[in-house]
């Protein structure tokens, strides 16, 4: 007797689309009308590598680290751009200076924002973009690498907002508790209320150690449990690459920081993206207490054969070992890999 494999129990479908990754939830969902209906929404917070462009082609592909798969999307519209990411949105930059953000690169549906041309923002080259982060509002932050400057735009606005603030490059920058939050290069951190009366400047509310200062790159992260992190990362270009994180945990009120040993069950991504955190346990088949990291030495790595894309890994916080977390080959001189963080 033949089973229709349609009229299995709605409880049991359910059940077995429950841990798949997105790409696998799609086409569990286009199978039938039944399976459709029975099938969890999309939800997985497991964060995607999104693969260097390959030139000439159309598709993009991503890195599943939840089903140690490679992906390939259809995205015309990032092709041959520099990519960055924050909490799901992709800001993508073209030679013409323009700026869009494309939502859920993974998911079936899409959504694209066209931001201001860096035209916008007086003696900006887009070479020199560092990061960019984005509030839930659609309130956007740039912070320009080399001129050390941050922009700010909302809806409505038909230029980027120059926010003022202490002159030094910008490692990173954070949307942290209603405010942006940016780390410079003195080791300063830096606020800016974008609801305040003076949502143009931002303040310095935080010095690092001097004896913290003078390394490669930093990092702001909001932990898990909400509290604020600095990470800090060492390596060489080359030939060794990152060897090290160290991991501070801020208080803002009492002005006070500490050293952290151990992310517990959980874990950090940081790269060519905005940083961020993620819960883990066997379900996501992220090793928790680790640091997720992609190259982030781009500069560098210009004047090289293959470019950037090189230096990535999994740091593990316990014994200080690094191992691979992707195991091919994909370098790109302007736009290397970067994490993607799902936001269904």
């Amino acid at each position: 007797m033949e089973r229709n494999w349609a009229d299995l129990l709605p409880e049991l479908l359910g059940s077995c689309s429950q841990g798949l990754c997105p790409n696998d939830l799609s086409a569990f969902r286009a199978v039938c009308r039944s399976w459709r209906s029975a099938a969890v929404e999309e939800s997985s917070d497991v964060p995607w590598l999104m693969l260097a462009d390959k030139k000439g082609k159309r598709c993009r592909e991503f890195f599943c680290l939840q089903c140690q798969r490679v992906h390939k999307k259809f995205m015309p519209e990032v092709k041959a751009r520099r990519c960055f990411s924050s909490r799901g949105w992709v800001l993508t930059i073209g030679r013409d200076w323009e700026l869009h953000m494309l939502k859920n690169p993974m998911s079936r549906g899409s959504h694209i924002i066209n931001l201001p041309n860096l035209n916008k923002f007086p003696n900006i080259e887009v070479e020199n973009l560092r990061r960019y982060y984005h509030s839930y509002d659609f309130r956007v932050m740039v912070t320009y690498y080399y001129n050390a400057r941050l922009g700010l735009w909302k809806p409505g606005d038909e230029e980027w907002t120059k926010v003022d603030h202490p002159s030094s490059f910008n490692f990173d920058v954070i949307f942290y508790r209603g405010c942006f939050y940016a780390l410079n290069a003195n080791g300063h951190i830096l606020r800016c209320d974008v609801n305040g009366p003076t949502p143009s400047k931002a303040q310095v509310v935080f010095e690092m150690p001097r004896d913290l200062l003078g390394l490669e790159q930093m990092y702001l992260v909001q932990s898990t449990t909400g509290s604020l992190l600095v990470v800090s990362r060492r390596g060489q270009y080359r030939p060794r690459g990152t060897f090290r994180f160290h991991v501070f945990e801020i208080d803002l009120v009492a002005q006070s920081w500490r050293g952290i040993k151990t992310l517990k069950n959980s874990s950090l991504f940081l790269g060519w993206n905005s940083s961020f955190s993620l819960e883990v346990d066997e379900k996501h088949r992220i090793k928790p207490n680790c640091i997720y990291f992609t190259d982030d030495f781009i500069d560098n790595s210009r004047g090289t054969k293959d470019g950037g894309g090189k230096d990535m890994g999994i740091y593990h916080l316990q014994d200080g070992t690094i191992e691979p977390h992707f195991q091919g080959k994909s370098y790109s001189h302007y736009s290397p890999p970067l994490w993607i963080e799902p936001n269904f």
